[in-house]
Formats: structure tokens, C-alpha cells, sequence
């Protein structure tokens, strides 16, 4: 599902590690296989999930270079820290164009997508607007948003409620 915008190029889908994580720990990493059908990390995404040494760790090796595509970056990561990016943040930002899409979800890379003029948005914020344009039933995004704040994934209690509001807006 690659949208052609600008340029003639196709829209990529940019996730980082937290977000791939925190659906792998739930069992509801194909989800973003479902909303989009491929996804890209970098090599240095792919590098911190693989010494995760976690249950985890396997559920995303399989889907690596299946439906998770690993770009190569140009140029040093570290650069990008003064920031307030891990490495794997700042390698996505050396690999974005303005026709991607970040799933981001610390508040740091959040910026700095702003300031580059990057679309973004978090996994809470992919829920909703998966329901929205009917990716995904509400029913099945509750039940992701649960998980995801039964688990470690930090929701402030705030975020929680108005996703949950927004979801069931669109109720079958």
C-alpha cells in the first residue's frame, strides 16, 4: 500500500523501535502489517531490536524483510543526539523525505519532526485514525489500546480517554 505523492515517489512508512516493541509484547504486531502491508525501519532500528534478547526480539525477526522492509542510512546518528534522539530515532530522520510517514512516539522526536516539517503521528494517534478510515474495526482498536496500557507502553490518562472517545465515535 504505497501511496505515490511527490515527485513521483512513494510514500514510506517509518516506525521506530518503541512502537514495534510494544505491539510485538502484546501479539498484535501484524497490525501494522494489516494497515499498511510493509513498513520500514533502519539498520539501527533493526540493530536494537535484535540485542533486545526478548520474546519480542522473534516476533519481529520473522517479519523482518517480509512485510518490514531495513533501509540503510546516510550520514551519523550521533550527530542528531544533541537533540534529544536515540540513534534509532535519528537514523529514521536521515532516511525521511517529506513524502514519508513517522510513527513516533517521544516527545524529543516528535519535535524534531515538526521542525523538519515531517508528518508524524504515535501509535495511539495510528489507532484512532486507522478506525477512522476503516483499516481496522473499533472493536479490535479498544482491544490494542487496552493491551497497550495493561502493558508497559506509557498513555497518559488523558491520551487513553480521548482515544477511546474517538474510536467509538465509529461504532458498527
Amino acid at each position: 500500500m504505497q501511496k505515490k505523492l511527490k515527485a513521483g515517489l512513494a510514500m514510506r512508512i517509518l516506525i521506530d523501535s518503541s512502537t514495534l516493541i510494544a505491539l510485538a509484547k502484546i501479539g498484535e504486531l501484524g497490525i501494522l502489517k494489516q494497515i499498511f502491508g510493509t513498513i520500514h525501519i533502519t539498520t539501527k532500528i533493526k540493530d536494537e531490536i535484535l540485542k533486545a534478547d526478548s520474546p519480542e526480539e522473534e516476533i519481529i525477526k520473522e517479519a523482518l524483510d517480509t512485510w518490514i522492509q531495513v533501509l540503510d542510512f546516510k550520514g551519523d546518528p550521533v550527530v542528531l543526539r544533541k537533540y534529544g534522539l536515540d540513534l534509532g530515532e535519528a537514523s529514521l530522520f536521515l532516511v525521511a523525505s517529506s513524502n514519508d510517514r513517522l510513527i513516533l512516539d517521544e516527545s524529543n522526536a516528535r519535535r524534531f519532526a515538526e521542525s523538519k516539517a515531517l508528518r508524524y503521528t504515535g501509535l495511539i494517534g495510528l489507532l484512532v485514525a486507522s478506525v477512522k478510515t476503516d483499516k481496522i474495526p473499533n472493536e479490535r482498536a479498544i482491544e490494542i489500546l487496552d493491551k497497550l496500557t495493561k502493558g508497559d507502553f506509557r498513555v497518559s490518562s488523558d491520551l487513553y480517554v480521548w482515544a477511546r472517545a474517538e474510536i467509538t465515535k465509529f461504532q458498527i
